[in-house]
């Protein structure tokens, strides 16, 4: 278990990434279905986790992280796999996409089969060609992951580069993060950096479905 210092983030983020997932998750919509995921290992191999480590301390909140993934990744209209939220004092910055759970709540409740957990690596895909724009995923994540475009009117999200992995690069946020605030790695062993925890306040909670993140939080 990981615990933080409160930080308290403005209203109208949070209620915008949680509040119909934690209300669909709250109801035990998929609770009986969730994905188990495979043991981790101490290195990215068959059955390992990958995940994200973020570093409020070194985030100044340019936006670059955003910035590079919507160029790589050409974002439908109307989505945002990457999104930088801004505390209410201002004084820090969370970036946050996908978190390619251990538990994902998307992989449960898609009734067409469109998500899929990476057995080598535990990244959380889906498949816009089978998406039939129900938004269960939508209403199911609690970090709001899933994106739908109105033009399209299906969903699509963030796949942690996977492509640009499977090729030896860095995903297109830690790349070009100008401070290093945000670095990759296997969860097991980002989770042994000192200070790193797995929850915020304001956050939903971590239990629901164990994101593979960590972060290191500002004072």
């Amino acid at each position: 278990m990981y615990f933080s210092k409160p930080i308290k983030l403005s209203r109208r983020k949070i209620l915008k990434m949680t509040v119909l997932g934690t209300a669909t998750l709250s109801l035990g919509v998929f609770t009986d279905r969730v994905i188990k995921s495979n043991t981790v290992l101490a290195a990215p191999q068959k059955n390992s986790q990958m995940g994200l480590k973020f570093d409020q301390t070194k985030c100044v909140g340019c936006r670059v992280c955003q910035a590079a993934c919507k160029d790589t990744n050409n974002w439908e209209e109307g989505t945002e796999w990457r999104r930088v939220l801004t505390s209410e004092n201002s004084k820090a910055f969370l970036s946050v996409s996908c978190n390619h759970c251990e538990n994902p709540a998307c992989v449960s409740v898609c009734p067409v089969g469109g998500y899929l957990k990476r057995e080598k690596d535990g990244i959380v895909l889906n498949d816009p060609d089978k998406c039939i724009g129900c938004k269960y995923c939508m209403y199911a994540c609690p970090y709001h992951a899933p994106q739908f475009s109105d033009e399209t009117g299906r969903i699509t999200k963030c796949h942690f580069c996977y492509e640009r992995q499977d090729d030896g690069e860095d995903p297109a946020c830690v790349a070009n993060c100008p401070t290093g605030a945000l670095t990759y790695g296997e969860i097991s062993i980002l989770r042994e950096t000192q200070g790193g925890v797995g929850h915020l306040e304001g956050l939903p909670n971590s239990e629901l479905t164990k994101p593979s993140w960590v972060i290191i939080p500002k004072e």
